[in-house]
């Protein structure tokens, strides 16, 4: 999940009528081709269209090395929109590789989606191995419910391919009814240190809960780590913050970002006090860990827009927070909770995005805490409570 930048309601008016503008630019140049077309119905003038513009849906990316990446829509959930991918090429044996990136929720419409895409790639495109029986290869980018709800459905429709996800995601798939329980139980904690109250922290448990109880447990094969590789040539690039396995998949000169890198959006990062291996300064070492990596023309995300200037989107995003650190650090000058770190970020906020606000303020508070820019203002009331409303103010700094 995400959240829009900066102010909210500016903010939100800004992606919508940048994403607007995008798509009149995107239609009338399609229009435009598709009319050329009429003149022009070669197969070749066909095939550059298809892939400049895709089909149905559908787009294709050639990398440098050959391989074809397919992007994919898949409507997760009503109104939240996931870009799932499917990848054919070769591994150095010559054997055929047919690996799906994500699986999107789980949802019965959105299970449908995904098999309409795979045979729109395999009967528009001409993609041979674009089929549920020819996977060979089923990859999570990371265990947040709309990436990887249709696992189960998936691995029983291809039991042929193995299902790899990150060592540190593979307990939620494996053991997802006990995650579910301490996770809940942590957020509430969180919650109610936050500031907010029991009737808020009730109905914000509820919609936690409601779409994974959809899901059940399910093996996974293989459990992966930074630098290993997939098929043998793909190379897996752990970038923990926005959830603890969160990986990227490096395809040639093309980077399959999941929701590390976004444009123009950014991730939900979570704090660690609720689950380890998140949290900004752990988002913030990956988005560098990413920048680092060379040859990379073009980054395809989970969500939005593809990118083309991958090191220019991650040193945008960076300035970003470093600005929304400062924010809080000044709003601190008199002591907050982060319920009230939420309202100064994103202002008010309706259903899910409560949680979102509060846990993304939260994961701003704890790096500065943890930096000594911010301390706990009511020790005292820590020290004697179970479980108290914290506050924190600003440190003056270190002469």
């Amino acid at each position: 999940m995400f959240l829009d930048d900066g102010d909210p309601m500016a903010r939100a008016a800004a992606v919508r009528e940048h994403l607007t503008a995008v798509e009149d630019r995107a239609l009338e140049e399609r229009a435009a081709a598709a009319l050329a077309l009429v003149d022009d119905p070669s197969a070749d003038r066909m095939s550059a269209y298809r892939d400049r513009y895709g089909a149905c849906g559908v787009r294709r990316f050639t990398s440098g090395e050959g391989d074809r990446i397919y992007q994919m829509r898949a409507e997760t959930f009503p109104g939240h929109v996931n870009w799932v991918y499917f990848v054919a090429g070769q591994d150095p044996s010559g054997a055929d590789i047919a690996l799906l990136w994500d699986v999107g929720s789980g949802v019965s419409t959105t299970n449908e989606e995904i098999e309409d895409d795979l045979d729109v790639a395999h009967r528009v495109f001409g993609e041979a191995n674009a089929r549920l029986d020819r996977l060979t290869h089923i990859v999570i980018s990371h265990a947040h419910i709309d990436h990887f709800g249709g696992a189960v459905y998936f691995t029983e429709k291809a039991p042929q391919a193995p299902l790899a996800v990150h060592e540190l995601d593979a307990r939620v798939l494996e053991a997802f009814e006990e995650r579910l329980v301490v996770a809940s139980k942590d957020l509430g904690v969180y919650m109610k240190r936050s500031g907010l109250s029991s009737e808020k922290i009730d109905e914000l448990e509820a919609m936690h809960r409601l779409s994974k109880e959809l899901f059940r447990s399910v093996r996974v094969d293989r459990r992966l780590r930074h630098r290993q590789r997939v098929a043998h040539r793909f190379e897996v690039i752990h970038t923990p913050g926005h959830c603890p396995g969160h990986i990227c998949l490096r395809v040639g000169d093309h980077l399959l970002v999941g929701d590390q890198v976004l444009d123009p959006i950014t991730p939900n990062i979570p704090p660690q006090s609720i689950t380890p291996f998140t949290g900004l300064e752990n988002y913030i070492n990956g988005l560098v860990r990413l920048r680092a990596v060379e040859g990379i023309a073009v980054a395809l995300p989970a969500h939005a827009e593809v990118i083309t200037d991958l090191g220019g989107r991650i040193d945008a995003i960076l300035e970003h927070h470093r600005v929304r650190l400062e924010r809080v650090y000044e709003g601190a000058r008199e002591p907050m909770t982060i319920e009230e770190v939420a309202h100064l970020l994103y202002g008010e906020r309706d259903g899910y995005d409560v949680l979102l606000a509060i846990t993304e303020a939260g994961a701003h508070v704890e790096y500065l805490n943890e930096m000594g820019r911010l301390r706990i203002a009511n020790l005292d009331e820590v020290q004697r409570e179970r479980d108290p409303v914290i506050r924190y103010s600003a440190r003056a700094p270190i002469k």
